[in-house]
């Protein structure tokens, strides 16, 4: 996943850009009032082990022959999402609906169901059935489609996006990532295509129009209006503590998203994230006025992961202990208001234990507050900028306080409510057992041209493939890779090259697997640069491993 926001319908906005203090729209507030949401991927990509699919994949090779839609929204419920966002076409171009402008690459010409399948019915009926909201993701980019890049392209585009409002909503949410152009099989093509700029391509002015005339509050990922759900800029489920809400004079909250597991798709070894590391980005997403966007991979047997399932109920429980104990509950507070500031403080009725506050601005009068500063028995326990729709502060350490007082700096009076929390343990009940681990070959590196890795292993080993994780500065890492084995470092043979899916947005660990294992003493790994980069596999931090198969 890629994303890149856009600007559109600037005339449109005009009204609000001017206002005191923006106003969001009833769609965002009803986004924001989810929480948490999923976004769920799976496709080819998930039986070939790719990240993003170069367009090429036979639709053959999908085939899960035990997919229960109802068991991954039981799964996401018991999780506390509220509303699925089903990935119906990714990168590779491949529909998860009979679509009829699709002939060649849908659900339709696969073994799945006899070829009689329609996944985006099943998972809309399903999301329906348990009381949540129902979204659509649908990639811009097309790396199968003959016409990408050209305007034959841009209308399939809008039919499909016609085809799935009319035929599988309601639709809460419209997906449009960031990823547009690159290498891709284009019908056969393979070659590179570029597109002018995104809203001028694909004619955003035309879906918005199209979106808001069938589905008045639903929201859009990808665009730049007053019903957009930003991207915060990383793919680690974190709201920067800066982040501004307002975009163009429009207010815009994030949303953040994340996979559950290492990556969006399913991929052997992988597993969930920790309780910790989930309950820790409930707190810098939803607690910084925004939405926390879980991705969901079920595997090839078309289920969610036992494990998966389990950590999700967890995260769950823990999202709701949470938000069921409100030591401030009932008590009201009191404002003394200024020009641009006012101090709110709340008595408790006797003293009371705490690490976080809770605050929420009344933003359906505007988004005023400027930043924040709360007191307990006048001690100064935490800070910040923007309020906006829900703001968690977890403090170092817990405090007992039978007062709690907040200065703000704002345009105009804003109306606050006040909780104080206790955070629920983080280390979590459940035991999941860690992916098994695969032996690393020892080697030297030896000295090659920049952009290469050579190594060598002393004598005749086998090889299954290798690790590449990029490193922690801030120069570019490889687009991908070719590799080669020798016996000699003179003579070499051809081992396949790839992409790493997705490396600049998600930058983590990507596990390579050969076609087959093979015997060398050398390998040889080229990076593939992105264009007008210069890569390199030693960059501060980074790391390759080969492993044995």
């Amino acid at each position: 996943m890629k994303k890149v926001m856009m600007t559109v319908g600037v005339a449109a906005m005009a009204a609000v850009t001017l206002a005191e203090a923006p106003v969001p729209s009833k769609a965002t507030l009803s986004a924001l009032d989810k929480g948490v949401i999923a976004i769920v991927h799976f496709g080819p990509n998930t039986f070939t082990g790719r990240e993003w699919g170069y367009g090429d994949t036979p639709s053959s090779v999908f085939n899960p022959p035990k997919l229960d839609a109802a068991q991954w929204v039981a799964a996401a419920k018991a999780g506390g999402i509220r509303r699925i966002v089903l990935v119906c076409k990714h990168h590779d171009g491949f529909c998860l609906w009979p679509s009829k402008y699709n002939k060649d690459y849908t659900v339709a010409n696969t073994p799945w169901r006899n070829g009689r399948g329609d996944l985006v019915k099943e998972v809309r009926d399903a999301t329906l059935a348990a009381g949540l909201e129902f979204g659509a993701y649908l990639s811009p980019w097309d790396r199968h489609h003959a016409e990408y890049a050209r305007p034959a392209y841009t209308e399939y585009f809008h039919l499909q996006w016609a085809e799935l409002m009319k035929d599988y909503g309601p639709i809460s949410e419209i997906w449009l990532d960031g990823a547009n152009g690159g290498d891709g099989w284009y019908g056969g093509a393979k070659e590179t295509r570029k597109i002018p700029a995104a809203p001028v391509y694909y004619d955003h002015p035309r879906l918005l129009k199209a979106l808001t005339a069938k589905y008045p509050l639903s929201t859009i990922f990808g665009m730049d209006t007053d019903r957009t759900l930003r991207w915060p800029g990383n793919e680690r489920g974190i709201v920067p503590e800066d982040y501004d809400l307002v975009r163009n004079g429009v207010f815009q909250p994030p949303e953040a998203d994340t996979p559950l597991r290492g990556k969006w798709f399913w991929h052997p070894g992988d597993g969930p994230k920790s309780l910790k590391e989930l309950s820790t980005r409930y707190l810098e997403s939803v607690g910084r006025s925004g939405i926390l966007d879980l991705g969901l991979a079920p595997n090839r047997d078309g289920l969610i992961d036992e494990d998966d399932a389990r950590r999700l109920k967890e995260f769950g429980d823990w999202v709701r202990q949470f938000n069921a104990v409100d030591l401030a509950r009932g008590v009201k507070g009191e404002a003394e208001h200024r020009a641009n500031s006012a101090v709110w403080r709340w008595q408790l009725p006797e003293p009371r234990t705490f690490d976080a506050i809770d605050l929420a601005e009344d933003i359906r009068k505007g988004l005023r507050v400027k930043s924040w500063k709360a007191f307990a028995d006048g001690r100064e326990i935490a800070h910040g900028g923007q309020i906006g729709y829900r703001r968690i502060a977890r403090l170092s350490s817990p405090v007992t306080a039978s007062e709690v007082r907040v200065e703000v700096t704002s345009e105009g009076k804003a109306a606050l409510h006040l909780s104080l929390r206790v955070v629920p343990p983080q280390d979590g009940a459940v035991e999941i057992a860690a992916p098994q681990k695969v032996a690393t070959i020892v080697f030297k590196a030896l000295p090659a041209p920049q952009g290469e890795l050579v190594a060598d292993f002393g004598g005749a080993v086998k090889v299954g493939g290798f690790a590449f994780t990029p490193g922690t500065g801030k120069e570019v890492p490889p687009k991908g890779y070719r590799a080669q084995a020798s016996d000699d470092a003179k003579e070499w043979r051809d081992l396949g090259s790839d992409e790493f899916s997705n490396i600049l947005a998600n930058p983590i660990r990507q596990d390579v697997r050969f076609p087959a294992p093979v015997t060398t003493r050398y390998l040889r790994l080229v990076a593939v640069p992105f264009p007008g980069e210069t890569p390199d596999w030693s960059t501060t931090g980074a790391k390759v491993e080969f492993t044995v198969p």
